[in-house]
C-alpha cells in the first residue's frame, strides 16, 4: 500500500458521519491527479465492506449495504435484487433480479415487518433495518442517520444483532456524532457484547430493549461528562465569588485596568 493510499484510507475511516460527497471532493482536491477517482472508489468500497451504508438517493429504493458474510454485491431482500454502487457518482448501478437462495427465508418475513414497525416508531425517516438469514442464524441490522449541516451536526447509529441457531444473542453498536458549530467535536462509540439468549419470537422485542438500554447509557455518560468532568476543568466564578461585569465595567478590575492602560 502506498503512502498516499494509506492517508486516504485514514481520512475516510476517521471521517464523521455525513455525506461522502464532501470527503470525496476534498480528497480529489488534495490528490489532483487522474487516478484519484479509482483510488477513492476502491477505498470507499473497502470501507463499506466493514461498515453499513444507508443509500437514500435512489428514487423509491431504500437500500442498505450488507457486508462481510457474502460476496460483494449489495442486495435488497424485499425487492429481491442485487446491485452495485458507484461511490464517485453516488448512484446505484448494475441492478440484477434475484438474491442468492441462501439469503431467502420465509420465516424472517414477519420479523422484517416487526422490525419496520419498530423503526417507524422510534427512528427518524432516514433510518432503515433489515433481517438477514444466514447459515449460523439471523442478523438484524439497523442504520439511523441524522444529517443536519444547516445546524452544524451530523450523526449515525448502527446496531448489528446476531441471533445464532443455538440461541446465543450478541450485538455490535457503532455510534458517531459530529458537532462543528464554534468548534469541532466528534463522539465515536463502539460497543460489542454478548447479551445472552433470545429466540425468533422474542427477537425484535430484545432489539428494542437493548437499543434503548444503550441509548440511555450513552446519554448518562454524556451528562456525566458535562456535569462532572468538564465542569471541573473551569471555575464558574472568580475567587471573589462575584460575576464579572463585562463591557465598560471591566475597567474597574485590576486586570481590566492593566489591559486598558489605567495602571502600569
Amino acid at each position: 500500500m502506498s503512502e498516499v493510499e494509506s492517508i486516504v484510507r485514514q481520512i475516510i475511516q476517521t471521517s464523521p458521519a455525513g455525506d461522502d460527497t464532501t470527503i470525496i471532493k476534498d480528497i480529489k482536491t488534495l490528490l489532483s491527479n487522474a487516478n484519484s477517482d479509482r483510488l477513492i472508489s476502491n477505498v470507499l468500497r473497502d470501507h463499506y465492506t466493514q461498515e453499513v451504508k444507508n443509500i437514500q438517493d435512489c428514487g423509491d429504493m431504500k437500500l442498505v449495504r450488507i457486508n462481510g458474510d457474502y460476496r460483494f454485491e449489495i442486495f435488497d431482500l424485499k425487492k429481491d435484487i442485487l446491485f452495485d454502487y458507484d461511490f464517485i457518482g453516488n448512484k446505484v448501478i448494475d441492478i440484477e433480479s434475484g438474491v442468492p437462495n441462501e439469503l431467502k427465508d420465509e420465516s424472517v418475513e414477519s420479523l422484517q415487518e416487526e422490525l419496520e414497525q419498530y423503526i417507524s416508531e422510534y427512528y427518524n425517516e432516514s433510518s432503515y433495518g433489515m433481517v438477514i438469514p444466514h447459515n449460523d442464524g439471523i442478523k438484524v441490522l439497523i442504520v439511523g442517520e441524522k444529517l443536519n449541516d444547516a445546524n452544524y451536526y451530523n450523526g449515525k447509529w448502527v446496531s448489528v444483532y446476531t441471533l445464532a441457531n443455538d440461541g446465543r444473542f450478541s450485538v455490535v453498536f457503532k455510534i458517531k456524532v459530529h458537532y462543528y458549530e464554534d468548534g469541532n467535536v466528534v463522539m465515536n462509540s463502539v460497543n460489542e457484547k454478548e447479551i445472552g439468549q433470545s429466540t425468533k419470537a422474542q427477537l425484535i422485542n430484545d432489539v428494542s430493549r437493548f437499543d434503548n438500554e444503550y441509548e440511555l447509557d450513552i446519554m448518562k455518560k454524556i451528562n456525566s461528562l458535562n456535569e462532572e468532568k468538564f465542569k471541573n476543568l473551569r471555575r464558574l466564578m472568580p475567587i471573589s465569588r462575584a460575576k464579572i461585569q463585562w463591557g465598560r465595567a471591566i475597567g474597574n478590575y485590576k486586570l481590566g485596568q492593566d489591559v486598558a492602560g489605567g495602571r502600569h
